[in-house]
């Protein structure tokens, strides 16, 4: 996905440009964009009065308007915070972004991964501008695990743009779609897999809910919104941490010696936070998080190298 991502910023970009992102940040988009050339201009999502997170809109027209920002990376759902925009967001987004003439790329892979309750609203059906200033990526890797396989592709309603990018996408021979690949995007995409895919979004409603729950009941200090798409955690260890003396890296480092695999969220740009895959047996979910319970955040003697302050 981030090929695609810079297939379409290499058109609508010069190097050295700056490109707006909400953070936190997948870090495919970062190291990407970086490599590129481009300059990363974060505005910061802010979690409201129930625990949600919301784009700041009011950040994310200042720093366009004086930054002189024409390209806009939009992750909808939102990896790794797990939110699915509500349309009305959605459409102040794009009115901010067309009243700034900001082209925008939308990854939206994970736009099959809704939870119970959700809407995924796709972003170019809320304006004529979303429609026709905005290059949208899709895939069936995340949904269907065909991540190994070259299978990513683009909505492009812009003729001249959408020409622009197939020829940028080609120039590598590296994007080229395979036999294998074909029929496996194909195959996912047939009624058949519908009915697995409804029912991998309830599985993984019901993981989300009891990893949810779990934090708020038993790992005090730790806090967490709940995803409404995707299947990752991002929890956020600041006030454990505090409480506790240490540091997200001595949190890391015990889950990893309970057996308990996450990633560490600065790399998205979560200064005290874990990031956590919950694509798996709900009976593994529990199994690593009494883990977490026993072996982590409510075990006095968590490795110690420091407070959160100096590494976190």
């Amino acid at each position: 996905m981030p090929g695609g991502v810079i297939s379409a910023l290499n058109v609508l970009c010069s190097h050295g440009d700056k490109v707006l992102l909400h953070s936190p940040t997948y870090i495919g988009f970062t190291m990407a964009l970086q490599n590129n050339g481009c300059h990363i201009v974060h505005s910061p999502l802010v979690r409201d009065e129930n625990g949600i997170w919301r784009m700041d809109f009011a950040d994310m027209e200042k720093k366009i308007a004086e930054q002189k920002i024409h390209a806009a990376v939009f992750c909808s759902p939102h990896n790794p915070c797990g939110r699915v925009w509500e349309k009305r967001e959605i459409e102040r987004a794009m009115e901010i972004f067309g009243k700034h003439h900001v082209f925008v790329t939308s990854d939206e892979i994970w736009s099959d991964i809704i939870l119970t309750g959700n809407k995924h609203t796709p972003t170019q059906s809320v304006s004529e501008f979303a429609r026709q200033n905005s290059v949208a990526l899709y895939a069936p890797g995340k949904t269907f695990n065909l991540a190994g396989l070259v299978g990513s592709y683009h909505i492009i309603y812009n003729s001249w743009l959408r020409d622009r990018v197939a020829k940028e996408s080609s120039l590598a021979h590296y994007s080229d779609m395979n036999v294998l690949s074909m029929h496996a995007l194909s195959g996912a995409y047939k009624p058949e897999a519908y009915q697995w895919c409804d029912e991998l979004c309830e599985t993984l409603t019901g993981n989300v809910d009891f990893a949810v729950n779990y934090i708020e009941e038993h790992f005090q200090g730790v806090e967490t919104s709940r995803p409404e798409g995707t299947y990752m955690l991002f929890a956020d260890c600041t006030g454990w941490c505090k409480a506790h003396g240490r540091t997200i890296e001595d949190v890391e480092h015990a889950c990893w010696d309970a057996g308990v695999a996450v990633q560490d969220g600065k790399m998205f740009h979560g200064p005290c936070h874990l990031r956590l895959n919950l694509a798996l047996p709900l009976t593994r979910v529990q199994e690593a998080f009494a883990r977490m319970d026993k072996y982590v955040f409510n075990n006095p003697i968590v490795p110690n190298k420091g407070c959160c302050g100096d590494g976190g």
